[in-house]
């Protein structure tokens, strides 16, 4: 990629849902770097490189671990895509904004995509997901120095447990939400407790100063056009 945010949904499209496999080969393996790393609720690729490459994306908690595959990480990255596509043969993406870090080189996904298993009677389900990529700077091939080529050296794809679940069982989310909802109470009633036994409590004055922790008569901030919407999916 020469202008990554003009270009980065086209790309997303056509490696997530080119009409061909032929159309999506080429094009991981032209915006791909080939020691790239892949991380997803559902599996996790580390670079072929025995040491991390620039723009990898790991766990901070796991040392690097090169690949064990006898594949670069970016023909393994290309066998997970076509597997998501024989899972849904026909699935519906679309990219709902873009932020890009130039000093860093990274970008932020916000994606909505309509997943399908081929062998299930149930009706798809939306699922929303936030993707991270790694950008890693090359040098343009016309050899200008002032243009500068990208690819895709790390990326991470995360979802909500309702998300997720969308992707596999829709008719699961309501019990996923229910779960959820029933984690919040819990947490409420842990930090009732905790204020209870003092262990986590906010006192009206901090170190006998006085300090208010709700200052009386702020102002909130005016909520942004569409803010409920865009936060809810």
């Amino acid at each position: 990629m020469e202008n990554p945010v003009e270009e980065i949904e086209g790309v997303v499209l056509s490696i997530t849902s080119a009409t061909n496999p032929e159309t999506q080969k080429a094009a991981i393996l032209r915006y791909f770097t080939p020691d790239a790393t892949f991380r997803h609720p559902l599996c996790t690729i580390p670079s072929s490189f025995a040491a991390p490459p620039a723009g990898a994306v790991g766990s901070p908690t796991l040392p690097h671990t090169p690949s064990l595959l006898p594949l670069s990480s970016r023909d393994t990255i290309l066998r997970i895509y076509q597997w998501y596509r024989v899972l849904s043969p026909r699935l519906t993406v679309r990219v709902r904004k873009v932020v890009y870090d130039p000093a860093r080189h990274e970008m932020w996904l916000d994606i909505v995509q309509t997943f399908h298993l081929f062998f299930s009677p149930l009706r798809p389900a939306q699922a929303r997901l936030a993707t991270h990529i790694a950008l890693r700077e090359s040098p343009h091939p016309s050899g200008d120095p002032g243009r500068h080529m990208y690819h895709i050296a790390g990326q991470e794809d995360w979802y909500h447990p309702e998300d997720l679940m969308a992707l596999l069982v829709p008719p699961l989310v309501p019990i996923v939400h229910f779960l959820l909802i029933l984690g919040t109470w819990a947490s409420v009633l842990g930090a009732w407790f905790g204020s209870v036994l003092g262990l986590w409590a906010a006192h009206a004055g901090e170190g006998g100063q006085g300090v208010e922790l709700q200052p009386a008569g702020e102002p909130l901030p005016t909520p942004a056009k569409d803010e409920g919407k865009v936060l809810g999916g």
